[in-house]
């Protein structure tokens, strides 16, 4: 009986929102998209709220990280207690062709390293899909580190781990994501640096 009363209970927890929080600026639209977070930072029209509150607005973390937002006089946020979000993870093909693997960056090494360890822009639909499956899952489970946070928003550093195609090992390295509403975050750099 008491099993079934601390299920009920941890239902009940999850159905009324314990576990996860949103950042919500009332009166004001979330910005879903890079776009949307540019025009709340670049319009004139914008100026009368903060923009990070802007671009914070609608934005889901679990209550044990949440970020270290310091509400600033005439602040309108609140955090608000929600069921855990579906949370999705976006990673371009772009960042991987038009940036990690592009002949134009090649002298920033980050291409070598993956070529290295077995990778290169013909495992990019690989990457992508490996990327997204660890960063929905560890932001899920609130396993990220706070990066900077700005006018443009809050950005999250996620490990992620592939294995060597040379050996039997893995390596682990930091990549950059930006959070947006509903769960939602999107890469903004496939290597950010050693774990450490």
């Amino acid at each position: 009986m008491q099993e079934l009363e601390a299920i009920r209970e941890a239902v009940f927890k999850i159905l009324n929102g314990e576990g996860w929080k949103r950042i919500v600026h009332f009166g004001l639209k979330p910005a879903y998209t890079k776009e949307e977070k540019k025009n709340n930072v670049e319009n004139e029209n914008n100026r009368l709220h903060c923009a990070i509150c802007r671009n914070l607005n609608g934005c889901c973390f679990p209550k044990d990280n949440l970020p270290k937002y310091h509400k600033h006089p005439n602040c309108h946020c609140i955090f608000e207690d929600i069921a855990k979000p579906k949370v999705t993870a976006d990673c371009l093909r772009e960042k991987f062709a038009g940036y990690l693997f592009s002949p134009k960056y090649a002298n920033n090494g980050k291409a070598q390293l993956f070529i290295k360890w077995g990778y290169d822009i013909i495992n990019i639909e690989y990457l992508i899909q490996e990327y997204v499956r660890q960063a929905e899952d560890k932001y899920a489970s609130g396993n990220f580190q706070f990066g900077m946070l700005n006018e443009y928003g809050q950005r999250i550093s996620i490990a992620i781990e592939l294995w060597r195609k040379d050996r039997k090992e893995k390596v682990e390295f930091k990549s950059g994501w930006m959070v947006y509403p509903d769960g939602n975050i999107q890469l903004t750099t496939p290597y950010g640096g050693e774990v450490k």
